[in-house]
Order: C-alpha cells, then sequence, then structure tokens
C-alpha cells in the first residue's frame, strides 16, 4: 500500500484548496469596486475597468464587482462574450442575482438571442425584490416586438411606462414600433411623451421632428431640430440635427 509522506499530504490538501480572501482583502475589494463606480459615471471607462480588475483580483467572488465589469465589457467596449462570462460568474455566486439576469438579457438581446432574453427577463419580473421591474419589462417587450410578437410587445413596453413614467427607453421603443409599423400618429405621440420625460436629449426633438415631417408639420418640425442641435452633446448629432434643420 502506498504511503504518502505527511508534507505531501500537506501539499496536495492545500493544491485542492480554494483562497478565500481576507477582511484586509474583502475591504479593498469594495474600495476598489466603489472607485470603479464613481469613474463610471464620470465617464473614465478605462479607469473604471481598471479598478473593477483590481476588486476582482483582490475577491474573485465578488458579485457586484462581477456585474460592473460586464456592464462595462459589454457597452463601453462592445466585448459581449466576456461580459456573459462574467454575468454567469456573478449569477453563479448569486443565482437570485436579477439586475444581473436582466443584464445578462440584454446582452442576448443585443446579439438577436431573443428567446433565452425573455426567458431572463421574465425570471427577473418573477423576483418581488427587484427594484427596477420596468427595465427588464420594457426589454422585454421590445425582444417580443424584434421576436415578431408585436402586441405582446407593445404590452409589456406600455406596462413598463405606466409603472414608470420616466421610462425614456420606453417611450422612444414605443415610437419606433409605431414607425416602423406605419402608424405615424402613435409614433409622433410617443416621441413627445420621449421627449417631455427626457427634455435633455437631444434624440428625442430629433425623432420628434423627423416624425412630424411626415406629419407634414414642418414649423413644429424646424422648432424639434433647432431644440435637438442646442441640446446634443456630440458633433455628429448636431450635425445631424442641423443638416434635417436644413433641409425643411
Amino acid at each position: 500500500m502506498l504511503r504518502l509522506h505527511p508534507a505531501w499530504l500537506l501539499a496536495l490538501v492545500l493544491m485542492g484548496c480554494k483562497h478565500v480572501p481576507s477582511e484586509k482583502e474583502r475591504q479593498g475589494a469594495e474600495i476598489h469596486y466603489e472607485l470603479g463606480l464613481q469613474a463610471q459615471q464620470a465617464g473614465h471607462v478605462q479607469e473604471a475597468y481598471k479598478e473593477m480588475q483590481k476588486s476582482l483580483e483582490l475577491d474573485p467572488d465578488y458579485p457586484e464587482a462581477h456585474n460592473a465589469i460586464a456592464i462595462l465589457l459589454h457597452m463601453a467596449f462592445n466585448r459581449p462574450e466576456q461580459a456573459i462570462s462574467h454575468y454567469k460568474k456573478a449569477l453563479e455566486l448569486r443565482p437570485n442575482f436579477s439586475e444581473v439576469k436582466t443584464n445578462l438579457a440584454n446582452v442576448y438581446l443585443s446579439q438577436s438571442r431573443y428567446d433565452e432574453a425573455i426567458k431572463l427577463y421574465e425570471e427577473a419580473l418573477n423576483d418581488m425584490l427587484y427594484p427596477t421591474p420596468f427595465i427588464a419589462q420594457g426589454n422585454m417587450g421590445w425582444a417580443l416586438y424584434k421576436k415578431g410578437e408585436l402586441e405582446r410587445g407593445v404590452q409589456s413596453i406600455k406596462a413598463a411606462v405606466t409603472t414608470n413614467p420616466g421610462f425614456c427607453l420606453g417611450y422612444k421603443n414605443l415610437g419606433i414600433i409605431h414607425d416602423e409599423t406605419g402608424d405615424v400618429s402613435e409614433a409622433c405621440r410617443y416621441f413627445g411623451r420621449y421627449r417631455e420625460a427626457c427634455p435633455d436629449v437631444a434624440d428625442a426633438y430629433l425623432r420628434e421632428g423627423a416624425c412630424q415631417v411626415k406629419q407634414g408639420k414642418m414649423e413644429e418640425a424646424r422648432q424639434s431640430f433647432t431644440a435637438c442641435e442646442a441640446k446634443a452633446r456630440s458633433q455628429e448629432l448636431k450635425d445631424d440635427c442641423r443638416r434635417l434643420l436644413e433641409a425643411l
């Protein structure tokens, strides 16, 4: 019978053990996580990413940091597969993390994986403690629409804006759906609601103005494009607004 020296036994045990972060490491992970959030809110995405990396180096099992770095990978760096990996890790660590389910569903939505997205949105909506259900509700509606279920999609987005009357994306998507399905009057009405809910968003004025042109309301469109140009933060959007204004 093979007998191992105690030192070898200890080495094998240690090899199979997972490092458990110390209290100091956990605190450090939290600090870097908070610094990452601050950098992200300030628009410094590279700095935010570095801080989230440092957080996960100190505590690889920190679900909030996996969620935060995944958002950056998806939205800022266009690396959906890496984002999916971090979201799945966060769910492995916290299976009922509904914000992560919604964020992972958003990646699937962007990849046209509608059934997978809808399933996750439904799971998030079944969580009575999920603080922002209107996001999952609205995005699920868009996924249903893109899948070809027009009526269910519209009803889902309407439920989202009823829950949160300030949900700008919901009004925008309702406007787009009605515009794409040929109902110009309803499209303009929802783009107007989009502009009312988000008065500082240039895109709302741009879309409402384009819709007003279709209705033949040229003076209203002129006012919309003028406001769009004034409120645009990017030069590209500002130029688009000016071109449409000059084309009237």
